[in-house]
């Protein structure tokens, strides 16, 4: 299948989560404030809060992402109050609504009728990723080796917590292990970007693996992707750094970065 490259980019955000590691929490963790931003009232600028999500949403939109769709789950409508149809963010957004949370692959795949074949984004949005143009480098990365799928890989000393990854050669991605309680892997992954044929195995993988009580993650559908020969590269930001604001102790981390 030929990729084309050309295509518009969309950004999948997923928020349906239910936060059950910060909770009791009086709002969605996605609208949490941490840090500062400039934001005009009666003609002049002044500081007001930011929340996390929105950390995501502008290095999307930096790197060329013309529409996002976040998926909402039950009690998170105020996230769509919040962001509305994007036009204060210079993007168009779009809200689906998952029903039943079986895991991240099928948050994603209610998406797959709306794509048209377009280049995706992904990311969580309880995150803060550095660099800020982290998308837009994983994406000219993306094009230049004509990959399928490309994870960003940041270095982590918190294996448990991700998904980790081994990188071979020519920065392709050779095995994916989910929240491993012992492993010698340093990089984890935190972000994607993908062609349209990966869009169409997730679909696919989620037909011939339906759900059967256990959480699908989605660094399976990753490793589906190395077992069916896709060209899968990872690229690494050694320079960068991946806040997930999940639990108390990494909320403060980050609340204390970004305290002005």
């Amino acid at each position: 299948m030929k990729v084309d490259y050309s295509q518009q980019i969309v950004g999948i955000i997923p928020a349906a989560g239910k936060g059950s590691r910060l909770s009791p929490f009086p709002c969605p963790k996605e609208l949490f404030p941490v840090g500062y931003q400039d934001y005009e009232v009666d003609g002049l600028l002044q500081k007001r809060p930011k929340v996390v999500s929105q950390y995501l949403i502008e290095n999307i939109i930096q790197a060329g992402a013309k529409k996002l769709f976040i998926i909402l789950g039950e009690d998170k409508h105020d996230i769509m109050k919040y962001y509305g149809d994007g036009n204060r963010f210079g993007v168009d957004i779009a809200y689906l609504f998952q029903e039943k949370l079986h895991g991240m692959p099928y948050a994603i795949n209610l998406s797959k009728k709306w794509l048209q074949n377009n280049t995706v984004f992904f990311g969580m949005p309880d995150t803060i990723i550095e660099p800020k143009n982290a998308f837009e480098r994983l994406l000219a990365f993306h094009q230049e080796l004509r990959s399928d799928l490309t994870l960003g890989l940041f270095l982590t000393d918190r294996p448990s917590k991700f998904g980790m990854v081994e990188l071979g050669s020519q920065n392709n991605i050779t095995f994916i292990v989910d929240k491993p309680t012992q492993t010698e892997l340093k990089y984890m992954w935190g972000c994607a970007c993908w062609a349209p044929i990966f869009t169409q195995l997730l679909d696919d993988y989620l037909k011939i693996h339906p759900f059967s009580g256990k959480e699908v993650v989605l660094g399976d559908v990753f490793t589906s992707a190395i077992k069916n020969n896709m060209t899968v590269k990872g690229l690494c930001f050694d320079d960068g750094q991946y806040m997930d604001i999940g639990t108390a102790d990494e909320l403060d981390l980050a609340l204390k970065k970004f305290h002005l």
